[in-house]
């Protein structure tokens, strides 16, 4: 199997899994026996899941379709929107403490990426993912060690999950994909399938 045929058939698994662990999600946030608070993070976990998806969809655009940076650049700020729906559930309900910082930098970055000119894209975004991969797992180690039994072990699949997660996001980018596209190509989908999966276990595991 040719490599690009290999990565094709690697982002239609994360699509569908995707996808299933989005309606797992909804399924999850409106269960009857969630509070307010619960309810709402797992909305926005659902939200993001979603909006990802559509955000991935441009960039399978892009790689194996028609390489027009248009594609790439929606793309990115999609996939930062999505974003935005978890560091919002997370700093809603979970680390009150930042008062909405990281919601509301990434919401300026979106911003900065639409305007600024397209050098400077890439190095936003690297700002910006290495930010979040620095925030995100951290909280959920945090609270993995402030809690116990199976909230412990869920917020450490979590946070794993969201470490391999953003290396695969990192992978796929465009640095990558001029100097070292089994990287861009394969590495990336792989760590996104799996650490995907982790983060979507630790969601949906009972707690």
């Amino acid at each position: 199997m040719a490599l690009t045929e290999l990565s094709m058939a690697l982002w239609l698994i994360f699509f569908c899994f995707s996808v299933g662990f989005g309606i797992l999600m909804i399924r999850k946030a409106l269960g009857p026996d969630l509070e307010r608070p619960q309810r709402e993070y797992y909305i926005g976990m659902a939200i993001f899941i979603f909006v990802h998806l559509v955000a991935r969809i441009f960039y399978f655009y892009y790689d194996f379709i028609d390489i027009n940076e248009f594609y790439w650049d929606l793309g990115a700020i999609i996939g930062l929107l999505g974003i935005v729906f978890v560091l919002y559930a997370i700093e809603r309900n979970i680390f009150t403490r930042s008062k909405f910082l990281f919601t509301i930098t990434t919401l300026i970055f979106i911003l900065m990426l639409i305007i600024l000119p397209p050098y400077i894209k890439p190095y936003l975004q690297t700002i910006i993912v290495s930010i979040i991969g620095i925030f995100l797992p951290l909280i959920y180690v945090y609270v993995g060690i402030k809690s116990h039994g199976n909230i412990r072990k869920n917020s450490l699949l979590i946070a794993v999950g969201i470490l391999i997660f953003l290396i695969g996001q990192t992978a796929h980018s465009a640095t990558f994909f001029t100097t070292a596209v089994f990287i861009y190509f394969i590495i990336s989908p792989i760590c996104i399938i799996i650490g995907g999966f982790i983060f979507f276990y630790g969601l949906i595991r009972p707690s």
